[in-house]
């Protein structure tokens, strides 16, 4: 008989079938990877806030064109006072509009923050969605924990079970049946702390992905498992795709919107054009028609025009170092996330391949042994600690493999667990089992 907690090896972790709950339990809609990253989707403030700041910065553009509003004015003079003389009176329409080169420098710095906008929305997507799986591998981890204490319940009742018949045929001395009267009770209370860790892991998957607290319901269920996932990642390619990620893109595009800020500040010397038309009446009614063109010149732009090349030139340059920043901070998340994928991924090969094979054919002989009369108590509890030890220690490695994976994902530029099921067919090992 076998007690290897259930696993599955396949090429790539898909979603599994809805769970099927027993008689008179009531059916929850399965909570999968990808249904809880929309909900975080629509759910996040930080993603919403984005979104509206997007909107935000398209509406101005359309303020930017530096066409104001017209100004209507209505002018009379030589108003008679009872001795006659000449009146002339007109309505007069104003328009001012700014030099194009300037607006054309501010819609192309306007668009160009939009940009860079999209581009940190999208980043900040990522990282959503890294947060979700991760608070899901830990779920998941809890839910494998809490099988392993469930399982580590039936082998201390087998083993009390069997201290009992052996007292009962004077093989063994009563002190054999508390020891493992003793390691029951102590099972139990690792499967109510193993049950409590699983609930806060599940609560804290909920307030990642912002779900109402009515929606956490009991019945909910997460049709998942933690699986070792084979895969073979090139260090090169994923220092070669820093350039690529959305913040180091979006970190450009407003270092290029500063940039734009100056020369906007810079075409400010030019004037601008004014605009006049007006229909006159020369005292004999609104029958002439005057037009005038003029430009504001700007004089007096010494202080102010100094003042805004200074600001421009420091937005530039703090727009440089942020950027700087922003290389320097997914240069050590790509490292950290590299080298962790490696030590992580040769340590659950070397519990995959040996040392879970070897605890399980240790337990094995030690309960037959023990059965036989020939191994002690204590023998067989050793063996028992050895492979839920080493059980629990494999589960420990796989979520920091799946951490590692996670964060390697944003840089390969694909899912590589908890991929689709669109994408991915489901694999199962047909010699898996709880």
């Amino acid at each position: 008989m076998s007690y290897s907690a259930t696993f599955r090896t396949a090429a790539l972790l898909v979603l599994l079938p809805a769970f099927r709950p027993a008689a008179g339990q009531n059916a929850g809609e399965p909570l999968g990877v990808y249904r809880a990253i929309e909900v975080a989707s629509e759910q996040s403030p930080a993603l919403n806030g984005l979104r509206e700041r997007i909107r935000a910065r398209q509406a101005q553009r359309w303020t930017a064109f530096g066409i104001n509003a017209p100004s209507l004015t209505y002018f009379r003079e030589g108003i008679s006072t009872g001795s006659g003389g000449f009146e002339e009176q007109r309505i007069g329409l104003s328009q001012t509009v700014d030099f194009p080169l300037r607006s054309y420098y501010r819609v192309r710095r306007i668009d160009t923050e939009g940009q860079g906008l999209a581009l940190e929305l999208e980043a900040e997507q990522a990282r959503l969605k890294s947060t979700v799986k991760k608070a899901y591998t830990d779920l998941l981890y809890a839910q494998e924990l809490l099988h392993l204490r469930a399982q580590e319940m039936r082998l201390a009742r087998d083993l009390l079970d069997a201290a009992r018949v052996r007292v009962e045929v004077g093989e063994a001395s009563e002190l054999e049946q508390i020891k493992a009267e003793i390691q029951l009770a102590e099972a139990q209370t690792g499967l109510e702390e193993a049950r409590s860790r699983f609930q806060n892991s599940r609560y804290t998957l909920f307030n990642a992905i912002g779900l109402d607290p009515e929606d956490q319901r009991y019945e909910i269920t997460f049709p998942d498992t933690l699986a070792y996932v084979e895969t073979d990642i090139d260090q090169g390619l994923v220092m070669d795709a820093i350039g690529r990620q959305p913040e180091w893109q979006s970190a450009d595009r407003f270092l290029e919107a500063a940039r734009l800020g100056l020369r906007q500040t810079r075409s400010s010397l030019w004037p601008d054009f004014q605009f006049d038309v007006y229909p006159q009446d020369l005292g004999g009614g609104f029958n002439r028609f005057g037009f005038q063109i003029g430009l504001r010149l700007p004089l007096w732009f010494i202080p102010s025009y100094r003042g805004s090349m200074r600001a421009a030139r420091a937005d530039i340059r703090e727009q440089t170092w942020a950027r700087q920043g922003v290389l320097l901070d997914l240069k050590k998340e790509a490292e950290q996330a590299w080298h962790g994928y490696e030590t992580s991924r040769e340590a659950v090969r070397r519990y995959v391949e040996t040392i879970r094979s070897r605890t399980e054919i240790l337990l094995e002989r030690t309960q037959e042994g023990y059965l036989l009369g020939e191994l002690d108590l204590l023998t067989l509890l050793d063996a028992q600690r050895t492979y839920l030890a080493g059980e629990q220690r494999y589960y420990d490695a796989l979520r920091d493999y799946y951490y590692r994976l996670i964060d390697l994902e944003r840089f390969v530029g694909g899912d590589i667990v908890f991929a689709p099921p669109a994408e991915t067919p489901v694999a199962h090992d047909p010699a898996a089992g709880r």
